[in-house]
Order: C-alpha cells, then structure tokens, then sequence
C-alpha cells in the first residue's frame, strides 16, 4: 500500500478553473516524464510500441482528473494531444462567448459583507488570469480600479482614503492587494468587520427621511451613484399610484400576511421568506440577494459570527448567525454546491437565490412549469412548479441530510448494520429497540452499492438440528485484493446450524484453516460442554488434506463435503457470507472508510447478524439463542462514526480526549475498537463517546470536509514499500458474551449524544494479558515531564555522553568514571539487587547508563551517572500495576513563593539522593547486570531486584508512597489540593515542604523546626542539602528579604535554548507572534519534497522549549506557545518562522522574571476569551491569568473544546474554566491556612 507521502491529489476538474487544471495536469506528467506526449510529435529514438504505451498512460492520467460531467463529453478522443487539444477548445479557446463570460463575471464580481476578503482577492486573480489566458489584458491600474469597484459598502471609506491620496499617481493593483490585505488584518486585529461595520448601517434613520430609502450610491451600477429620482417617478407599491413611497401612503396597506418578503436591515439585501410554511424544501427564489437556511449542521467551510439580520414582512428581525457552503444531491444524482449560504436559525423554508447564482455564472431558465439550471452545456439542476412556487427535487433519502440529519430510522439502519426493513420492524414490534417508535421506509444508497442481488441459492427447507454443535456449516471467502488492517486476505465462518450463530475468523492464508477450526472447537466446546459432532464444508484443499481428516476421524466428527460444482449444497454457509459481504460493503461504503477496513466490517456485520433475526430459527435472535441470555442494543453505534476516548498521553495542558473513528466491537473482553489515524492502531475502550452524526468521510481533512473529488496518483519511481504499522494488529473477533459498556473511574466527559451508562452492567477489569495493540495509557507511558531522567534534561545541554562506551572516551572521562562508581557505590549499599539464575519464565529487562552534568547556582559543575532500567519492556501485570509520580504543580510552587515573600520566611532546598533506591517492590523483576560493573566470574547471571531503581514504572510510586509514609509519622499532613504539598503546624509558626520527584523546598518561619525536618530526612534518607534555595528546576530564585521580594527567572534557560537552536545572536522581536502570521494546516507541507525539509527542523523540540519556559515563569507566552503546538504533527516553513520569531522575543525578554512582593495573599483573577479564532476548527480560546499583589501565579491560554456560536457563549466557557482554576486556588490557599475573605474574578462579558 502506497504511503501518503507517495501520492499526489489533484482536484478533479468540474469545467471551471481551466487554467489551473491544466497547469497541475502538465506538471503531473512532467513528474512522470510523459509531457512530451501532449506535442504529437514521437522522437525519433522513440519506439512506436513505447510511443503508444506512452501515449495510453498520459490518456489515462488526463481521464482520471476529470469529473464525469466532463469526461462524457470527451469520451471519444484515444490520445492524450486529442483528448488536451478538445478541452481546450472547450473551455481555453479564445470565442466571442467565452470573453463576454468572463468580462460579465469580472464587472459583476461583487465581495458580499462578511465574506473572506482572501478568498475574494483569490477569486478576482483567478477571473484577471483566465481573461489573461484568452488573450484579454487590462492595464494596471485598470485591474486596481476593479479591484477597489468590487469592495462591499463596509470598505467605502478605505477607498476614499486611498483614491484621494494617491492624487495623479497611478494605482498599481500590487498595491491596491497589499493595501487590501493589510487592512483585513488591520480590522480583524482590532475587532472590526465587515458584520459590526454592517450593522451601524442605516440605523436611527427619522421617519421624515424615508422618501431617501433604497441602496446607498456605492450600490448603484459598476459603484456609480444613480441621480436621485423625481416625485413623479416615484411609485406607491401598494396601490400603483406614483408621488409617494409606499411607507408614505395615506390608505390602508395590503395584508402583511400575504407578502412573503423581507428587507436586511443592515446591508439592504432582499430575501424573500415564507413564515407560514414548516416543509423542509428549498425555493428557487428571484427576490433573494443569497442563499439561506436554518441548520448549519451539514454546511462546510462555516463562519460562525454576528452577520446582520434580515427583516419579515411583520417586521420581524431574524438573525444571520453564520456563512458556509451547503452539498445538494439533486435529482439528477449529482452533488451541487451552493455557496455562501446564510444561516437564519429561525427561517421556515430553505432559499436559493437566483441572484447570486448568475454572479456565479449560472444560467436558470424558467418555462412551462418547470425550471433549469444550466452551466455552459450542463443542466446542473432542475425542478418543477408547485402551486406558486419553484421547488427544487430534492430525494426523499437526502432531504433531512441537508436539514436536519438522519431520521431515527435511518440512524438505527445504519447502528444494525443495515438491517432490512423488515426485520427492523420485528425488533420494535418486540420491544427491542425502544427508543425508536416506528420504523420509516427510506432510500440508503450504501445499501444499494452493497447489496446486489444474485441468484440466489435453492433452500433446503430443512428444519435447524435440535442441539448446539450437532451440525457445523463451514466456508471460507478469499482472497481478498486488499489486505485487511491486520494483514488478513481471508477468513473462515462457522455457523452453528441449531442456533445460526455465526463465527468469524480472519486468516493471512489460506492453509490457517484448520488451525483455527482447532482452537474454535476448543473454545465452543469448553463453553458449552457439548462437543462437534458433523462439519459440513465445500471440497476445497483447506477441508480435504489429510490431517484435517485425521483430526475429525480422531475426535468423532463426521465430515460432509459437499459434490463439486454445487456450492448451493453447502447453501447456509455460503448465504452467510454473502450476507456477512453485503452488509460489510454498505457499512464501510456509509463510513467512506478505505477498503482495508473489510475485516473490521465484516466481525461488525457478525456481530449485528447474531443480534438480529433469524429467518430459519422463526425469526428468533441467534445469541439468545446461543446463550439463552437476553441481548441488548442500546450500546449499538453506526459502523465509521466521529468516537472520543480518554487521552491518557495527554500533559496537563493538552485536550482530554481524542478523536478516533468507530470501527467495530471488541472480543468477549468486551469495549468499542476504534481506529487511531495518527498512530495507525487499533485502541479498545468502553468510555468512549460517539458522534453519530459525524462518520469519516466527514471528518476527513483536519477540520473541514473536503469540498471537491480528489484523485490519487503514485509519484514514486521504483518500488515503494508497503505502508507500515507501528505494532502488529490482530484481527477483530466475535464477541461470545453480551456487550458491556462501564463507566469512567478517573475522569468525565459530559456528551449530550449518548449515555448509556444507567443502563449497563458496571465495568469489567480488562485482562492483563490480552494481546491487543492499543493506545499507551499513562500505566505504559509516562508524560515526558514525569520521567526522572528529563528532570535533567531540562536543566542543561552540556553535550554529555550518550552511553557507557562513550563516558570512558571522552576527555572528561575520569569525572564520569567516578560518577559511575559512586551510584554503584549507593546501589550496594542500598542492597537494591541480588544476583541469581535467571528462572526459565521470566525475562531479563535491560539498562543504560544515563549521564547528566547538574550546573549549580554558583557555576559549580557536578558529574551525575543514573543506572535506569529500560522500563519499556515492563508489561502491566507482569512487572508493574500502579504508577504515580510525585511531581508538584508549578502553580503550587508559585503560590508558596508568594506566601514566603509576602511573609518573609526561611526557604531551604534538599536533594534526596538516589531518591527511587528506597522504594520496595512487590514485583519479582530481573535486569542485566550493569555494563562495564559485570561480576566477574558471575556474568551469566542476572540481578533480582530488591530495591526501585530509575527507569522502572513503579519506581516513582513506590518512592513516594515511602515518602509520604515518613512525613505521615513525623506530624506533616499531606493537602488535598496537591498531594506533593505537605504541612505541619506549630504553636506559632508551620512549615512547608514541596516535592518534585526527589527535590525538596522547605519554607517556614521558624528556622529550627526546619533544621529538626532536616535532620529527620537525612536520618531516614540519604540526602544532601542545599541550604538556602538558589535554583529549583531551572528556575533561578533571586531574593532581597530586605525589601521583601522575591524573583523567578530562567535566563540561564532561555539563554541555553538560544544556543541550541543557534539563534543566539538573533534579531530580537518585540511581541510573542507577529500580526503577519495567519498559521493554518494549509501552510503544512504538501510534497515529498517539503516534508522531507522539514523532517530536518527541529520544530517539536524547539516547541517543548517554550512549553517550559511558558509553563515555569512566562505568561506572556502562554498565546502563542498554544498557536504554534497545533501543528506539532506537520509543520510547515511558515510554523517555524513564528517559532523562531516567538524565541527571539524570548531572547529580548529573557531578563523578565516573575517578582512577588507585598504583605498580603489576595487572589485576583482576569478571563476572556475571542471567537472562533482556530481557522480549522472554528473553535475559540480560553485565556485566564490569576495574580497575587499583582505577580502571575497561575495562567492558561487553550483551544475551548466546543466550537462557541456567540461571543456570549465562548466567554462563558472562558468563565467557567478561570471560575474551577479560582476555585481550586482558594482552597489551596486556606489548606494553608490563608483565609481568602474576597476572591476577584473578572471578566468583559
């Protein structure tokens, strides 16, 4: 299977952007050396065999990115210079036609309020090249004039100012773009736009002004102002008569209930609006200036905002919430896309606007009841008149896709695997399926796709056998062209004939058959206590070699095989994998899943086919049958669908859930299998949350759905290797017991779409030692800033060695030498391990030797050597079970600071030594005897560990629980706002101590009780301590107790970053992100050429660094450090610019610290958030800081996790996640004993 990284997509060519097409198409075949057919002309050295092979290929390509509505009309032409030479007539040839096309479509272009002001200077570029391309120039400031003439009224005064300052120089259109551009960003900085600028327009007008009603004069005709008409001319529109506006009318006026029309109140735009009429149907409408709709739900590309607001005839406001595209399937069975389309939540009939379909370059004829749709030669869409109005034919299966989702019906079709009708029917007359009341009949197309009909097999008419495993049906379908997720090209069904439950078993080849019928019979059999007594299968080589029939001759199983030729003999094995097929197609083609996704639909289809009802057993359910047990289905989702799970990868600052796609059922170990597309694997989990609504061939592209077809083609030359998977993935199995789904213990997530969990049975503990691959969980994989050995890294980058056979090369050899022997010196004398014989079940797990240079506050340089253990190869179960790392918050160690210089108290730093040495394992873990500390004459044996050591998973757990064993008997409660935080309480003074893994910080006001904690410690461990706190995690703490102040600063941090990423003597800058940068996932590279570029920057690295600085003492950061981590997957030239701009800043500001001081600890909190700020995802951004006496104590800037539809909304979200930050402060505070009287939260809402 080719990578992504081998394909090249190009957008299939509908008849527009000719241009464009051809240029992508030339260069396509540039690529694959076939440009040269496109002349004609075969060189000479050419053979003609090669020359016409040549030819067939380029033909190909060329057909391949065209749509069909192009295709049909080239179908003749057989070479590829015939088939270019045609198009280009078609819609390159410089006609009379085509230049009055284009020339309309340039005078008539209009920017509409609120539209994308790139898109449309993108669009005026493309009509100016395509005039171009037919020998049609314009002068430069010709194109500037245009250009400026088809800006919206919002932009009058921005034209003023630049036409009356240019005076007699000429415009030049670069200019007039640039200026364009500059001032959308001006605007957007701001806050400005085109809606708040819209809705200032026309208000307060008095009522003697009406006689000057009507579109402003940068409205009229090619931006002319029209002359203002004489009273003559003017016309009554409610009786006809002429010298008064209608609003100047003496008599009485028509019903307002019987004119359908509304004005926009703020950009003067008509819309024609039925009030009385609930169908869900849209109108070809001549009155409206736009497209409108009610429900956003199925629109691409949406703007979400405050867009103006339209006014009814009653004199109703409606509002307009939104801008986007909207897919049609019409009645001829294509796709058309309306653009810019308003969303009018409370509009009762969907509008499309004649109007702005001829800006579009749409024809619409009308006649004889009836009306078209016309492109050049394409009718795109027609309809018919109903009573007074022009419907357009939408199909019955689409009309709630484009309004308000699919039916509960439709839904429930789709979560039973594409169950008939009928038996669907049956299941609710049962009461199986409650939450659906009737069933409706509708079209679904996937269906159609999936389940051509074939002759179908002569039935038996023979009753099902009375017992379980009397009789076994057998058959095995392959190979498939496609190899499955896991590698499988077949599988293997058995039916039990007296139940109908079906197995399925998936196979890489062939000659695993029997096998697998082996362990299948072992594990039915042992379930049932009943054994196998006849297996009926075809003739094939899998069911007649020898040891097959050996294996049933020996365990009394008859075999029936079936007259070769006649499969319709073994008739309910092969119905069932027709029907396993059938229903797997539909699903998978419903999902848009790729097509090595078949095993995973087939084990679905299994799974829902034991579920539903049997024609043979009188419309009774197999596994109710199997296991006499009664079924549910209120766990049952639709095959391909949008699943979050818990991301137990996540830090602190990262979303809590991830997005995976919904691929099936687990095995009797019970969860949901959903497909990570980032990791490539296979994660099981039973708190997943399901977005019905949304499957994969919608959520494909980052955050928008792909808007056009898209064709694929290999630019690779030589052999590619196949697409690799990071761990083997087995293959789906079925489910034997009934589903289970439990609930969460560690963490929530509140979904409005589904909770099952009143309903089901509680959770199960999955088994240890089942073999699939899934997402690492924080058991197998710590979060980086929890790994002992980066609390190293992330305090130097001295360029130490890399392992053992490198310390002793290097220079500094001797200080490492000496290093290493003092932690084999700590680790004897700890007696952390026996050497024994390694027994014959247990596996040896390995080691390296990790060096650090720790520099301290006064430039002294320490040698550290750490033996880890490589923890990786730790199975949960086996070697470990609970992990936990002592790790105190930053805001913690912040708020403790501001406490001792608020109050003026001691602060002492310790250093526990080999800190993970004196935790005790439950476990029986062996390891690698050290390299280069090899006992001689015992190298064949191996350690027994007795003690923790660095690197294992426990470790830190089993350190911590040690050490909070200790301070529990010493006097010191442990607070429950941090576990790491711990406080004893004296007469007149406390103390507080902080830890980190294995640094301590002890503050307090009385300087004996912390020497006696000193003391204390050291008697129990082995500590060195540090006197007063110079330095904590790169943090260099500076104090003035004189003044009462105390700062936090990473200089020396920042200073060693720059150096790293060589931009030390860089430009400084003046502001975190410059304006300039508009990052999207659109700048991430698109060839193999850029992706291999940018594998060489350090991009996620470079990020981490400002992670950190941001997280220790940077607010100022916060912003910026979450725009540039959005693309941390595929970053582009463009991201890491703003990375590199963003340590620049930090290189200016390096000097800036955090500075506590003042008597009092008040808590003072600001939150807000923007709107839509995410471009992909359409979603806003929290940002909150919290100060004490006016230093930053606590600080968070990051994407909301719903998209906001107001300001309104995401400001209350921004609120609610500052007001549980307040909230966990202030008890934190007060654990401490700091009473918090008033806490200050403030917010612009």
């Amino acid at each position: 299977m080719m990578s992504e990284d081998a394909k090249t997509r190009i957008e299939k060519f509908d008849g527009q952007d000719f241009a464009w097409w051809k240029m992508q198409v030339e260069d396509l075949l540039c690529q694959k050396d076939l440009l040269q057919v496109l002349t004609g002309d075969k060189p000479e050295k050419v053979k003609d065999d090669e020359w016409k092979d040549m030819d067939r290929k380029a033909l190909a390509v060329i057909r391949f990115t065209l749509a069909k509505s192009v295709a049909f009309n080239i179908v003749k032409e057989t070479t590829a210079k015939g088939l270019m030479t045609a198009l280009s007539n078609m819609y390159e040839k410089p006609s009379a036609s085509n230049k009055v096309f284009l020339i309309r479509q340039l005078v008539n272009t209009r920017m509409r309020e609120g539209a994308s002001v790139t898109a449309h200077v993108n669009e005026f570029n493309t009509i100016i090249s395509r005039l171009t391309s037919v020998d049609i120039k314009f002068d430069d400031e010709v194109q500037a004039l245009l250009l400026l003439s088809s800006l919206p009224e919002s932009w009058s005064g921005s034209v003023t100012a630049i036409s009356s300052s240019s005076g007699t120089t000429k415009l030049t259109f670069e200019g007039i773009r640039d200026f364009i551009l500059g001032e959308d960003i001006r605007r957007k900085s701001t806050g400005e736009s085109s809606s708040s600028l819209l809705s200032t327009e026309g208000r307060g007008r008095k009522k003697e002004r009406g006689s000057n009603r009507g579109r402003s004069k940068s409205r009229g005709k090619r931006g002319n102002s029209k002359p203002r008409k004489e009273r003559q001319d003017i016309k009554c529109w409610n009786y006809n008569e002429n010298g008064h506006f209608r609003s100047q009318c003496t008599k009485s006026s028509i019903d307002q209930k019987e004119i359908h029309s509304a004005t926009a109140s703020d950009s003067d735009d008509a819309l024609i609006c039925c009030v009385e009429d609930t169908v869900e149907s849209w109108i070809m409408d001549s009155g409206a200036s736009f497209h409108a709709i009610s429900s956003s739900r199925k629109m691409k590309n949406l703007r979400l905002g405050n867009f103006g607001q339209v006014r009814l005839a009653n004199d109703k406001m409606l509002d307009i919430t939104g801008i986007g595209d909207i897919d049609l399937k019409t009645s001829l069975g294509t796709i058309w896309t309306l653009k810019n389309v308003r969303v009018i939540p409370e509009l009762k009939r969907m509008l499309i606007s004649i109007g702005q379909l001829d800006d579009q370059g749409y024809d619409v004829h009308f006649g004889g009841g009836q009306w078209r749709v016309v492109k050049g030669n394409m009718v795109i869409a027609k309809g018919k008149k109903q009573g007074t109005l022009y419907m357009v034919e939408v199909p019955a299966g689409n009309a709630n896709t484009v309004a308000k989702g699919s039916s509960p019906s439709s839904v429930w079709h789709q979560r039973l695997g594409h169950m008939g009708e009928k038996r669907m029917k049956m299941l609710v007359a049962r009461g199986k399926l409650p939450e659906l009341k009737k069933v409706e009949s509708e079209f679904c197309e996937p269906c159609v796709f999936g389940k051509k009909k074939k002759v179908s097999f002569a039935k038996t008419g023979k009753a099902p056998k009375a017992q379980k495993l009397e009789l076994v049906h057998t058959d095995v379908y392959g190979p498939t062209p496609v190899a499955s997720v896991g590698g499988a090209h077949y599988y293997v069904t058995f039916i039990d004939d007296s139940t109908r439950k079906v197995w399925v078993k998936f196979l890489k080849h062939k000659s695993d058959v029997f096998n697998t019928f082996k362990k299948w019979k072992i594990a039915v059999e042992n379930e049932t206590n009943l054994k196998v007594k006849a297996l009926k299968s075809d003739n094939g080589g899998e069911y007649v070699s020898q040891e097959f029939v050996d294996y049933c001759a020996e365990h009394g199983i008859r075999m029936i095989n079936t007259v070769p030729g006649t499969p319709q003999q073994n008739g309910v094995a092969e119905r069932m994998n027709r029907t396993l097929n059938e229903r797997a197609r539909s699903m998978r083609i419903n999902a848009g899943l790729p097509k090595m996704f078949w095993s995973d639909a087939v084990n679905t289809a299994a799974y829902l086919i034991n579920r539903g009802l049997s024609v043979p057993l009188g419309y009774k359910v197999p596994q109710e049958e199997w296991k006499g047990e009664a079924v549910k289905y209120n766990h049952l989702r639709i095959f391909g669908c949008s699943a979050y799970d818990l991301d137990q990868e996540r830090d602190k600052l990262d979303a809590k859930a991830k997005k995976y796609t919904f691929i099936g059922y687990g095995s009797d170990k019970m969860g949901y299998r959903l497909w990570d597309l980032e990791s490539k694997k296979v994660v099981r989990s039973k708190h997943a949350t399901f977005n019905e609504a949304e499957l994969y061939k919608d959520s494909l592209g980052s955050n928008s759905k792909v808007q056009k077809q898209q064709v694929e083609f290999e630019t690779g030359t030589g052999n590619q290797k196949a697409r690799s998977v990071p761990e083997p993935i087995p293959e789906p199995e079925n489910v034997d017991t009934e589903f289970e789904v439990g609930g969460n213990n560690e963490e929530e997530t509140s979904d409005s779409g589904s909770s099952d969990s009143e309903e089901e049975p509680p959770p199960q503990q999955p088994d240890q030692n089942d073999n699939w691959v899934r997402r690492s969980t924080r058991a197998t994989k710590q979060p980086q800033r929890y790994d002992p050995s980066v609390n190293y890294i992330l305090l130097t980058e001295n360029g130490e060695p890399d392992s053992y056979s490198e310390a002793v090369k290097v220079k500094d050899s001797r200080q490492w030498e000496n290093a290493m022997k003092d932690e084999m010196s700590s680790l004897d004398k700890n007696k952390t391990w026996v050497l024994v014989k390694l027994p014959p079940d247990k596996r040896a797990l390995q080691n390296k030797w990790v060096f650090r240079i720790k520099e301290e506050h006064d430039g002294f340089k320490r040698y550290k050597a750490r033996l880890v253990v490589k923890g990786f190869q730790q199975k949960k179960g086996v070697d470990y079970d609970e992990i936990f790392s002592p790790v105190v918050k930053m805001t913690t160690i912040r708020l403790v600071l501001s406490i001792v210089a608020a109050e003026n108290l001691h602060l002492e730093q310790l250093d526990v030594k080999t800190a993970f040495l004196h935790g005790d394992l439950d476990e029986d873990i062996y390891m690698a005897q050290p390299e280069g500390f090899q006992a001689k004459g015992k190298e064949n044996l191996v350690c027994k560990l007795k003690k923790s050591l660095y690197g294992l998973k426990q470790a830190p757990r089993q350190w911590y629980l040690k050490f909070d064993n200790f301070m529990g008997r010493n006097g010191f409660k442990r607070c429950e706002m941090d576990h790491c935080c711990y406080l004893k309480k004296f007469e007149k003074s406390y103390v507080i101590l902080l830890l980190y893994v294995d640094d301590m910080l002890i503050a307090g006001s009385d300087m004996k009780e912390i020497t006696k904690l000193k003391k204390q410690i050291s008697e129990e461990f082995e500590m060195k301590d540090l006197g007063p706190a110079k330095q904590i995690l790169g943090m260099s703490i500076i104090r003035d107790r004189k003044n009462g102040s105390l700062e936090l600063s990473q200089e020396k941090y920042i200073g060693k970053v720059l150096e790293k990423f060589s931009l030390k003597d860089a430009k400084i800058r003046s502001t975190p992100l410059g304006n300039h940068f508009k990052l999207s996932k659109d700048q991430s590279p698109k060839t193999d050429e850029e992706k291999e570029k940018m594998a060489k920057v350090p991009y996620a690295s470079a990020v981490g660094s400002l992670m950190y600085a941001m997280v220790c003492t940077r607010p100022d950061i916060a912003h910026a450090v979450g725009v540039v981590s959005r693309f941390m997957s595929n970053p582009g030239r463009e991201h890491w610019e703003a990375v590199k701009w963003l340590l620049r800043y930090l290189k200016g500001t390096s000097k800036t610290t955090l500075c506590f001081k003042g008597k009092d600890v008040v808590l003072r909190g600001y939150a807000d958030a923007d709107l839509g700020g995410c471009k992909q995802s359409y979603k806003s951004t929290t940002g909150y800081i919290f100060s004490v006496r006016g230093t930053a104590v606590s600080w968070m800037s990051r994407l909301q996790k719903s998209v906001a539809l107001s300001t309104t909304e995401a400001e209350y979200m921004a609120i609610a996640e500052a007001s549980k930050e307040l909230i966990w402060l202030k008890n934190f505070l007060e654990e401490l004993g700091k009473k918090q009287l008033n806490c200050y939260l403030f917010s612009d809402s």
